[in-house]
């Protein structure tokens, strides 16, 4: 019987992609080996998710999928696009003998077999990811641990899909007969080429799929000033392919926000507040900076809004040097002043008065 991938994931046949991505996340979740140590049945669920995803994540396969159910590999090898077949309209009848034995004679509802056909060679594929970074481990550079998965090629049949036997025996595909019934007519079997036997068996690892999800583990390190909108690459850690070939991850970094300073390209923004007398006298201050505390002196006669830059002590670059730290006044006021502030405060006012 053939798998109902919708009722594997848990989503009706008119889900939006939205919906069943949301659905395999949940589930891979639940079912993870990570989660699940040890658990065979968690495990094989967890194959059986990631199959359901592969196939009714994918527009083109689920459009094959849903017209052909557990056929739709061997309809898009005879040229089916979930709307028809494709003739070669200049071939003759040597060609439509050609599609009639491929498409007609797969057996689509006949005598087909739990047996898949030698797949395409998998691709390999880059993988993306992003980490969230604070401002202080962009400032410093940091390492991060990323797991992840990815389909990759499956190992005992190098993403075939098949494997080879020690043995000639009859086709599964048609029973050692050489010929299968299709839609509308019997024809050649596209397994065996009509010869009724076969060294090839669906890959009992990956059940014939040619992938299997893999779980992987990587040590990023992300330098100092690394700017958000760049791509770290690690080579050979995205998805394997055919042919021991992988791709690359790609690590983008995300700057979580800070509470204290501002970023402007390189440099740092932050809000200083003073009291109104160091204002007015002038005096030296205690600025945070992202590594530590510095000294800065204010002049008497600030203003409220005033700028002070502190060269270096903004976001290190990628080459080495450091942007800019921009300090911004904001001179404060007593919000209940004491008996002597009060006296002293009107003996100000009084002479501002005379003068």
């Amino acid at each position: 019987m053939a798998k109902d991938y919708y009722a594997i994931l848990g989503v009706k046949r008119n889900a939006d992609q939205k919906e069943i991505k949301a659905s395999y996340r949940k589930l891979a979740r639940k079912y993870h080996p990570d989660v699940n140590p040890n658990d065979k049945q968690a495990e094989a669920k967890f194959k059986e998710v990631s199959e359901a995803y592969e196939i009714v994540g994918d527009d083109e396969k689920r459009k094959l999928y849903d017209q052909y159910g557990s056929n739709w590999e061997a309809a898009k090898q005879a040229g089916a696009d979930g709307g028809g077949v494709h003739f070669n309209q200049g071939g003759g009848a040597g060609g439509f003998e050609s599609i009639f034995e491929q498409f007609f004679s797969g057996g689509f509802g006949g005598q087909t077999q739990d047996f898949t056909q030698t797949q395409q060679a998998v691709e390999p594929k880059d993988i993306e990811k992003t980490v969230e970074l604070t401002l202080e481990e962009i400032d410093s550079g940091t390492k991060r641990s990323l797991t992840y998965q990815a389909l990759d090629a499956c190992k005992s049949c190098d993403g075939s899909g098949t494997v080879q036997l020690r043995a000639i025996r009859d086709c599964p595909n048609c029973n050692g007969s050489g010929r299968v019934r299709g839609i509308i007519g019997t024809g050649t079997c596209p397994v065996c080429a009509g010869s009724g036997k076969t060294t090839l068996e669906s890959c009992p690892t990956c059940r014939g799929s040619g992938t299997m999800p893999t779980a992987k583990k990587v040590e990023v390190t992300i330098p100092a000033g690394f700017p958000e909108g760049k791509k770290l690459r690690v080579p050979g850690r995205g998805v394997l392919g055919t042919g021991n070939r992988a791709g690359d991850l790609y690590v983008s970094i995300r700057e979580v926000s800070n509470s204290r300073f501002k970023r402007t390209g390189d440099n740092l923004e932050l809000e200083l507040e003073i009291p109104f007398t160091t204002a007015a006298l002038g005096g030296e201050v205690t600025i945070p900076t992202l590594r530590g505390k510095v000294k800065m002196r204010i002049p008497e006669g600030s203003q409220s809004g005033q700028l002070f830059r502190l060269a270096g002590q903004g976001i290190s670059k990628m080459g080495g040097q450091r942007g800019d730290l921009v300090a911004r006044l904001k001179i404060t006021v007593p919000k209940k002043p004491t008996d002597a502030q009060r006296k002293l405060l009107a003996d100000l006012a009084a002479l501002e008065a005379v003068s």
